[in-house]
């Protein structure tokens, strides 16, 4: 369980308190020891002269026998001193001649000896012997009440402890408002503090005392945490800015509307002393380029004087004016924009080397197209023709060998796988009737030999270019060809439609499916589909569970001289 903190009123005041305490009780006390011992001396100083002055009185008597005038002496003195609790005589030999008390001398007294305190039912009672002629007459006793004797002092230390409490109270009231009026200024420091960490400015206070020190602390701190808290604001809204473009221009445009905007600066410049003109941009300036002394100095190679410049690279160099920043800040801005730029600079190597790849994909894409159908012409015209003349040759051969029909068998054949390949290197439907009628004898010829029922839907409107028309057939012949070898599958679909001015083929089956994220990594095929597709500006999904079949889906933009 947390403890609970104790403010620094509450801790003030119970300082005060103690040390009030200690002293008062301190004074209290030694106030108490003088007083009671000085009392206890005059006691004792009145006992021993209350008793001298009765055996003087008494002697003369207690040598006439006269006991009935000594009791009456002793009376008389017992009610002129009110603390004198009791007086008895005895003889020479310790007997009994007279005493004060009225019900009869209590036996009990005698037994006591000579105790100097004895107590009794009115309180203690201090006990004195006088001799009279040296004990030759006897000796005489005298009891005084002590209560009585002290009672002056009990009321002076009581009074004591009046006088402290009250000026304890006195004393609590104006620490108090001391202490209120010391807090004050701290209270002040605090709410200021409080404003500064939720993110507002605050006027800290600053007293005309030793606090002031803490006050002016306090104050520079709160320059220093709103300039801080400034700094990072605009940092944060330039990495915004930045990470929205990969123009080195808006980068740097980006950058001089920052500085310029959270008022750091009031001129904020883009020079390039290396470049023709040597000014990139400007924000917030009044003086034109031409007479702008930054640039001048930058090219003569000399301290820009008036100007906090950073250089971000070779070629570009910030001169800020109207306006100061610390050389950390400066120095963080600096960081953020030359990233910004070398990313934007990676970023365009990368997409150079990209679209050269992809210049090379579509040039190796397109030899490739090329050769297969000069490679299917040939076996059109040379190989087919030659089969064809050979399987004329073995007709009009008489009389017929034994063996004439099996090789008339296969010389027909060997014909028809030859002109089957030539169709998948590259079907002479394609180029003569278009992509559908290319995609339903695919299809068909593909269902029939792997014994699949097969459906195709085309509708488009219009003939597509022919490099479009050769991707999406390659990707539904390399899809086609995944059913057949691997899905097991007793039904496929072929939908290629026009929508959205985009052309979208979907090739669906009802096979085994497999798992996308685990084959796509190292399947040819579906690499080799998909770097068709994105060349031509398209994207590729290929959607599977295992059990569930696959669905691709094959989708690119239409030519802008197509849609029209």
């Amino acid at each position: 369980m947390p403890r609970r903190s104790v403010s620094l009123r509450a801790k003030l005041l119970g300082i005060v308190a103690v040390t009030f305490a200690i002293v008062g009780g301190g004074l209290w006390l030694s106030a108490y020891v003088i007083l009671n011992d000085q009392a206890n001396h005059a006691l004792d100083a009145r006992i021993e002269g209350l008793s001298k002055s009765l055996a003087g009185e008494l002697t003369d008597y207690v040598l006439m026998n006269d006991l009935y005038t000594v009791r009456r002496i002793l009376k008389r003195a017992q009610q002129q001193h009110p603390d004198l609790a009791y007086a008895y005589l005895l003889s020479p030999g310790g007997d009994l001649l007279t005493h004060t008390f009225d019900g009869g001398f209590p036996d009990a007294l005698l037994d006591l000896g000579q105790r100097e305190r004895i107590a009794s039912e009115a309180g203690p009672v201090r006990q004195r012997q006088v001799e009279l002629l040296g004990g030759q007459a006897g000796s005489l006793w005298l009891g005084v009440y002590e209560n009585v004797a002290l009672d002056g002092v009990r009321r002076t230390l009581a009074n004591l402890a009046l006088a402290l409490l009250l000026g304890g109270l006195a004393a609590a009231l104006v620490a108090g408002r001391m202490t209120k009026a010391f807090l004050a200024p701290v209270r002040g420091m605090v709410a200021a503090v409080e404003s500064l960490e939720k993110g507002r400015r605050a006027q800290v206070p600053v007293p005309n005392d030793e606090l002031g020190v803490l006050g002016r602390a306090l104050e520079r701190f709160s320059e220093t945490a709103r300039r801080r808290s400034l700094e990072l604001r605009t940092l944060n809204l330039l990495g915004q800015r930045l990470n929205k473009t990969l123009d080195p221009q808006e980068m740097l445009r980006a950058t001089l509307n920052t500085l310029v905007e959270t008022r750091w600066f009031s001129c904020a410049e883009a020079l390039s002393p290396t470049a023709e003109g040597g000014s990139l941009l400007r924000v917030g300036c009044k003086v034109a380029p031409s007479e702008c002394p930054a640039l001048r100095q930058l090219q003569l190679g000399r301290p820009v004087e008036g100007f906090q410049t950073l250089e971000i690279n070779e070629e570009v160099v910030l001169a800020l004016s109207g306006g100061t920043a610390s050389e950390a800040f400066l120095a963080a801005v600096a960081d953020y924009l030359r990233n910004g730029l070398e990313r934007a600079r990676v970023h365009e190597h990368i997409r150079e080397k990209e679209l050269e790849r992809r210049r090379l994909l579509q040039a190796l894409l397109r030899a490739q197209e090329e050769e297969r159908g000069r490679i299917a012409k040939d076996l059109h015209d040379q190989v087919g023709q030659s089969l064809t003349a050979l399987r004329l040759g073995l007709e009009a051969l008489e009389p017929a060998p034994p063996t004439l029909h099996a090789l008339k068998r296969l010389v027909e054949t060997t014909l028809s796988d030859v002109r089957r390949i030539g169709r998948e290197l590259r079907p002479a439907a394609l180029d003569e009737l278009g992509l559908e009628a290319a995609l339903r004898r695919m299809v068909q010829e593909m269902a029939g030999f792997a014994e699949i029922e097969s459906d195709v839907f085309v509708h488009c409107s219009r003939p597509l270019p022919p490099e479009l028309e050769t991707v999406l057939y390659r990707v539904a012949q390399e899809a086609l060809t995944n059913v057949v070898r691997h899905a097991r599958a007793k039904h496929v679909s072929v939908l290629l439609k026009e929508h959205n001015r985009h052309v979208q083929l979907v090739v669906e089956d009802d096979g085994t499916g497999f798992d996308p994220h685990r084959v796509s990594e190292s399947s040819s095929g579906l690499i080799g589909m998909r770097e068709r597709v994105e060349l031509v500006g398209g994207e590729l999904v290929v959607e599977s569970h295992a059990g569930e079949g696959t669905s691709i889906y094959a989708r690119v933009p239409l030519p802008v001289e197509v849609r029209a």
